[in-house]
């Protein structure tokens, strides 16, 4: 009895193993299409794309709401399969229920999802079905047929011959340009069904089941239909969407105790409402214009950043003498901060650091009162800009390669940025000037200005360090005139504290 029962648990094992290889082989293979474009190309599509895409969306910076969407889109990425895309999950505060991806990696989901989910297997649900987009790279796919409809055949042979990066832009611009094209968020009902059933394997691989994928599309049929517009018109949902799901179900190899996890949901959806108020339409939004981000390679300004819901000037703490250091996803420079300073994140480069209470709301846009922004600029980035730094650098004509840009010339593009998105502000007279931070060489000016929107006497005061292509990281510190003196020892400390990585790559 007993020599029996010692093989009994190895039996059982390799039986559980046998089972999940054939689990695994049960469930349906879904290949990827014709593509044009590389791998790497995607990634670079996604990252032109964002920035246009932020422009026009009011993207969350809330921490909290953050890592909640960055751990189950972690998770679930883990599981993705195809090429490792730099995976990247923001939310929009929108109330409609949509979500879409970008090729490479960027994710979008609706604040409108999160408030409806009942659970997180829902919202994994929608995650899984949009990154299932990006690693079979529907987006691109859909681009190259596209371009090869209008190019014709006979052009095929001169890209797939290795000139491909040479063409990427002149593809993407015949077919729509980057940003919110549709070629990227509109897919043939193949490519749903695709997305629907490599969402499930990689909600099964991942811990949760795509019985939630499911329930959420039940759940649609209960809510407001101005809000399920947008959802089902990206997301076409006939009769045979579920039942195609929960078939690929009985073929998976599904957690008998799923991740469902309510109670950290409900926090998130409380956090949000009581933070952010009622989420507007994206109708809404096109009419008044998105309060988001700038570009990765533009300047924040004083209208970026989400604010908490509160009017400007609402109790205003003073900062504290005690600093947090706080370093760059991207790891090209290091900052300090006061200690009781909230953290907006912009991206892997960007951050703003502001007090609450120090980031209102003024005539229906985000204003940072009080606070610090940091982030990387590239000179000279439009095409006239670009004209310009062409007669910048052939200014020697014993050197052919002309000379670099200096940081006096890098800034002064700054500078005429922020002016164009803040008409108000002027650089003072005599501001600029060379100094001294951490062993490199910074320029620092000081811009003025009366805000039309807080009515407001506002001191900008710009600080930047040259990288070695060029480019910038600068810092804004942004405070009301009236009380630049008294902050002017933590503009001192942060300036201090900045460490730039000069040969950092972007």
């Amino acid at each position: 009895m007993n020599h029996r029962v010692r093989f009994a648990r190895p039996l059982v094992v390799a039986l559980a193993l046998m089972m999940s290889v054939a689990a695994a082989d049960a469930q349906t293979k879904v290949k990827a299409g014709f593509n044009l474009f590389s791998a790497e190309q995607d990634v670079e599509i996604g990252r032109q794309s964002v920035a246009e895409v932020e422009r026009q969306m009011p993207v969350l910076t809330d921490r909290q709401v953050e890592d909640y969407v960055n751990r189950i889109g972690r998770k679930l990425a883990a599981n993705a399969g195809g090429p490792q895309f730099p995976y990247q999950f923001r939310v929009v505060n929108a109330s409609d229920i949509n979500a879409f991806a970008l090729p490479g990696g960027p994710v979008y989901i609706n604040r409108g999802i999160i408030d409806n989910a009942r659970n997180e297997g829902e919202i994994a649900g929608v995650m899984a079905h949009e990154i299932a987009h990006v690693a079979l790279r529907h987006g691109t796919h859909q681009a190259s047929k596209a371009y090869a409809a209008q190019a014709g055949l006979s052009i095929l042979g001169g890209i797939l011959g290795g000139r491909t990066g040479q063409n990427t832009a002149n593809i993407i611009n015949a077919v729509g340009g980057f940003g919110l094209n549709v070629v990227f968020l509109r897919f043939s009902r193949d490519l749903e069904t695709q997305a629907d059933v490599r969402g499930a394997q990689i909600l099964a691989a991942s811990g949760y089941t795509p019985a939630d994928m499911v329930s959420f599309f039940r759940q649609l049929e209960k809510v407001d239909k101005a809000k399920k517009t947008n959802w089902l018109s990206d997301h076409p949902a006939p009769t045979d969407r579920i039942a195609r799901i929960e078939k690929e179900l009985r073929l998976l190899n599904v957690t008998q105790a799923p991740t469902q996890n309510v109670a950290e949901l409900q926090q998130v959806q409380s956090r949000m409402r009581s933070g952010y108020g009622t989420a507007p339409t994206m109708a809404q939004i096109a009419r008044t214009g998105g309060t988001t981000s700038s570009s990765p390679n533009g300047p924040m300004t004083s209208g970026q950043p989400q604010s908490s819901g509160s009017s400007v000037l609402q109790g205003v703490e003073a900062p504290s003498s005690t600093l947090r250091s706080y370093t760059a996803q991207s790891r090209a420079y290091r900052v300090s901060y006061p200690s009781n300073w909230k953290v907006y994140e912009e991206g892997s480069t960007g951050v703003t650091f502001a007090p609450q209470g120090g980031i209102g709301d003024a005539n229906g846009r985000t204003e940072v009162v009080y606070g610090a922004m940091v982030n990387h600029y590239d000179p000279f980035g439009s095409q006239q800009q670009q004209q310009s730094r062409f007669k910048l650098r052939s200014t020697n004509r014993n050197d052919p390669y002309g000379t670099p840009i200096t940081i006096e010339q890098a800034t002064q593009d700054l500078l005429g940025q922020i002016q164009s998105g803040s008409k108000h502000l002027s650089v003072v007279r005599g501001s600029t000037q060379r100094v001294n931070v951490n062993g490199g060489t910074a320029l620092t000016a000081t811009l003025r200005g009366n805000n039309p929107n807080t009515r407001l006497q506002e001191r900008v005061t710009v600080v930047t360090r040259q990288l070695s292509d060029d480019h910038l990281v600068y810092m804004l510190f942004v405070t009301p005139e009236k009380d630049a003196a008294a902050y002017s020892k933590v503009l001192t400390a942060m300036v201090n504290s900045l460490q730039v990585d000069e040969n950092a790559q972007h």
